[in-house]
C-alpha cells in the first residue's frame, strides 16, 4: 500500500438527540406508547433515511452540523434536496421539539414549565403579544389552522422580533434562516393515540404543561448573545 495514501475518513452520521427525560415522564399529557412510537420508531427512521440518502456523497464533510445542513438546502444537488429537506427536517424538528419539553410535574409551582415573571424573554413576549397567556392563545390558534401535517413555531426573525409561523410537512425555520424558540408538532402521530382527532386539547395541554420555559429563555439569551458577538 502506498504510504502516501490517506486513510479515508468514515462517514459521519447526523444524529437524533438522546431524550432529556424518560419516555413515560411526559404523562399524563403525552403517554409512553405515543412517545415510544414517536421517538423510537418515527424519529429514528428519519435519522436512518437521511444518512442512507447522504452516504457516499461527502455532504457531511461540507456541513458539520445538522443545523448547517438544513440552512444550506439550496446548495445541495437537486437529486438530494427533497429527501434531505424531508428526512433532515424530520430529525432536526424533532430534536428541537423533544429537547424543549420538560417532564410533567403535578405541582407546577416547582416545575420548569411554570411561568416566571423575571425571565428576559417575557419582556419581548409582552411587547409583541401583551402577555404570555395571549402568546399561548395565538400559538394554539395557529396550530389549529394547519391542514394536514406540519408545525407551529415561535421564532426570532432577522430583526430580532418574535413571530409565529406555520410550516408544512417537515419544513422548519432553519432553511428560512429564522431562530426557533417554541415548536408544536401537529402531525397526527404526535397526539392521535392520546387525544384522537382532538388536536386542540393536545395543543393546549402541551403549551400549558410541557414547555420548558427555562430552556426556551436560555435559548433566547444564547441567540441575542450570538447576535451581539457578530456585530
Amino acid at each position: 500500500m502506498n504510504k502516501d495514501t490517506k486513510k479515508e475518513k468514515p462517514f459521519k452520521e447526523y444524529k437524533r438527540i438522546n431524550l432529556p427525560y424518560e419516555l413515560n415522564e411526559l404523562e399524563p399529557i403525552i403517554y409512553f406508547k405515543t412517545m415510544y412510537y414517536h421517538y423510537e420508531i418515527l424519529h429514528k427512521n428519519y435519522e436512518t433515511k437521511l444518512n442512507e440518502t447522504l452516504r457516499g456523497t461527502e455532504i457531511e464533510k461540507q456541513f458539520a452540523s445538522l443545523e448547517e445542513l438544513m440552512e444550506n438546502l439550496d446548495k445541495l444537488p437537486a437529486k438530494l434536496k427533497d429527501d434531505v429537506r424531508f428526512f433532515g427536517g424530520g430529525i432536526i424538528n424533532h430534536n428541537f421539539f423533544f429537547t424543549h419539553l420538560a417532564k410533567f410535574e403535578a405541582n407546577q409551582k416547582t416545575s420548569k414549565n411554570r411561568r416566571k415573571d423575571d425571565f428576559p424573554l417575557l419582556n419581548l413576549i409582552q411587547e409583541k403579544f401583551t402577555s404570555l397567556e395571549k402568546l399561548k392563545k395565538e400559538l394554539e390558534k395557529n396550530a389549529l389552522k394547519i391542514r394536514g401535517s406540519g408545525w407551529t413555531w415561535l421564532i426570532l426573525d432577522k430583526n430580532d422580533e418574535l413571530q409565529i409561523i406555520n410550516t408544512t410537512n417537515q419544513d422548519g425555520p432553519w432553511s428560512l434562516h429564522l431562530r426557533p424558540l417554541i415548536a408544536i408538532d401537529v402531525w397526527e402521530h404526535a397526539y392521535y393515540l392520546d387525544y384522537g382527532a382532538n388536536r386542540q386539547e393536545y395543543v393546549k395541554k402541551l403549551i400549558n404543561y410541557l414547555l420548558n420555559w427555562e430552556y426556551i429563555n436560555q435559548l433566547y439569551l444564547n441567540y441575542t448573545l450570538t447576535m451581539k458577538n457578530t456585530e
